[in-house]
């Protein structure tokens, strides 16, 4: 059964077609760029160097909302064709303006792309949080307001040191 023209269409298919492939290559281009921030970022974290941790955070933020914009924009182009919104929505529009599946195969690498970029984040989401635990214990210690627990030879908690003062801050 072949598609018909969606009925507020104001865009012709082609130029839909030309609209939407545009957005998968600056998208396309933009995850490579996600991706590999993600990675140095990941080297970053093992060091102790604070200002490049800063700066690749706001590059990564600028990607991101990058990101943000092109995913709106076809958002809305999926609204103004009247396709309604969502996965199914994307993938109807895809289908009509263009039969061949190049933009939905597009898409669909670009979102595998996406999931390598989100478990990159994830990773380095922990390895920051795992410092961030760190600094805090130590500075409990330091601060003599918790005393850190002690482990037996098989893991378990059975006692803590007491607490001193090894100084003030």
């Amino acid at each position: 059964m072949p598609l018909i023209n969606p009925p507020d269409m104001t865009l012709p298919r082609a130029d839909a077609q030309q609209h939407l492939a545009r957005i998968l290559e600056e998208e396309t281009r933009l995850l490579g760029e996600l991706e590999a921030l993600l990675q140095d970022e990941t080297a970053i974290l093992g060091g102790e160097d604070v200002e490049a941790i800063a700066r690749i955070g706001s590059t990564r933020q600028r990607c991101i909302d990058a990101l943000t914009r092109l995913d709106a924009e076809r958002s809305d182009t999926c609204r103004m064709l009247s396709f309604g919104q969502g996965r199914g929505a994307l993938t109807r529009l895809y289908a009509w303006c263009d039969p061949s599946g190049a933009l939905e195969s597009k898409w669909l690498a670009n979102l595998k792309i996406a999931g390598r970029c989100q478990r990159l984040n994830d990773t380095n989401g922990a390895i920051v949080t795992a410092r961030l635990s760190r600094v805090q214990q130590l500075l409990m210690v330091v601060r003599g307001t918790v005393a850190p627990p002690v482990y037996s030879a098989r893991g378990s908690r059975y006692g803590v040191l007491g607490t001193r003062d090894l100084g003030r801050a």
